[in-house]
C-alpha cells in the first residue's frame, strides 16, 4: 500500500517541477515560444518524476516484503 510522500521527496518533486521550466524559460525564451518551453519542461520532468516515484514504490515494496 502506498504511503504519504516523504517531506524530502515532496520538496525534491516541487523543486524539479519548478526549476526546470524556469531555467528553460530564461535560457530559451527568445528562441522558443512559451508553449515550446512548457512542452520541453514536460518532456524533461515526466521521466524524472516517474523515476523518483518508482524509487519510492520500490523501497516501500522491499520494506513490505521483508516484514
Amino acid at each position: 500500500m502506498r504511503t504519504k510522500m516523504s517531506p524530502r521527496r515532496a520538496f525534491l518533486t516541487a523543486a524539479v517541477l519548478s526549476i526546470v521550466p524556469t531555467v528553460l524559460f530564461f535560457i530559451a525564451s527568445e528562441k522558443v515560444s512559451f508553449y515550446g518551453v512548457l512542452i520541453a519542461s514536460t518532456l524533461i520532468n515526466w521521466p524524472l518524476i516517474r523515476w523518483l516515484d518508482d524509487r519510492q514504490w520500490y523501497r516501500e515494496w522491499k520494506r513490505e516484503e521483508f516484514r
